[in-house]
């Protein structure tokens, strides 16, 4: 029921039968055109050939005629051997259109014939057949008119589903605590190849905690898309300037499970990670960032 009515408002949940079958009929009818256009591409391709074929024997023929009349030293038989070349062009040429007028002839008889067929088939069978078809005319053509529109609402383009995130602050309240700043200290005793950029091993380890804390949100599903990790490191002053694209290619990179068709509430579909397939990759499940914890050790006197 999703693909057939795959909208979120009432309004449009309750047009879609009538936008749905105008935006799918047209594709269903493609769909179903497609072979018939392969067909006729794939003949159009064989007749182009084949012209082609012919015209290069042509060529040939003319350029062997050429060299035979410039090699023939007698003006007299050099005028027969022309006229006798045109002549066989003209015949040639003749026996084509009369070949073409025989086909046309032909496949004209055959319309007939199937013309006076159908014709004597409607007038001596009509009523029999029309007396065992005619109680299934009416229900025939509600099941083929009900079977077109399911499958135009079915071939119906999906709504493109802009992937934002429900509000901004969600995104920070999720994951501000994975600032540079707040790195553990084992974070902090690998040195950082640059200002913008993290190892392969801190953004692992930023991505497993970011997949964590969405955990706790979508039942332990862990759904988060790697534009939501870019929007959250660009945030920070991380990599900038560096586009969806290219941060997908570094995360796969760094050997992150990453998988396409990923949907996150308010967020659509796009490429991501999930929890399950981190906890494959990592060997346990993702883990929170550590929480800092209060020194309540006394003084020493």
């Amino acid at each position: 029921m999703e693909k057939i009515f795959p909208t979120e408002k009432l309004s449009a949940t309750l047009m879609y039968p009538f936008t749905g079958l105008a935006a799918g009929t047209p594709v269903l009818v493609r769909k179903l055109m497609a072979p018939w256009r392969e067909r006729r591409a794939e003949t159009a391709g064989l007749k182009a050939k084949q012209d082609q074929i012919a015209a290069l024997a042509a060529e040939a023929a003319e350029a062997t005629f050429a060299r035979k009349l410039a090699g023939e030293p007698d003006a007299a038989k050099r005028a027969a051997m022309l006229q006798a070349w045109e002549a066989a062009q003209v015949t040639a040429r003749q026996i084509e259109l009369e070949r073409a007028k025989a086909d046309r002839k032909a496949k004209r008889g055959k319309l007939g014939d199937a013309a006076g067929a159908a014709a004597l088939m409607l007038i001596v069978g009509g009523p029999l057949i029309w007396s065992l078809v005619g109680p299934w005319v009416r229900p025939g053509i509600g099941l083929v008119i009900g079977g077109w529109w399911i499958a135009a609402l079915i071939h119906a383009p999906t709504p493109v589903k802009a992937s934002k995130p429900d509000t901004e602050e969600d995104v920070d309240e999720d994951f501000d605590d994975l600032a540079p700043g707040a790195a553990t200290e084992a974070d902090q005793e690998q040195p950082e190849p640059s200002s913008s950029a993290l190892s392969s091993d801190q953004l692992v380890a930023t991505i497993e905690r970011m997949v964590a804390i969405r955990a706790q949100a979508d039942g332990g599903a862990g759904k988060v898309h790697l534009s939501e990790v870019l929007e959250s490191l660009q945030r920070h002053g991380l990599y900038p300037g560096l586009d969806g694209r290219d941060f997908g290619a570094l995360a796969r990179a760094a050997g992150l499970p990453v998988e396409r068709g990923l949907r996150v509430k308010g967020r659509g579909v796009s490429v991501g990670l999930t929890a399950a397939a981190m906890k494959a990759h990592l060997g346990h499940t993702p883990r929170l960032p550590p929480e800092a914890v209060a020194d309540n050790t006394p003084a020493a006197a």
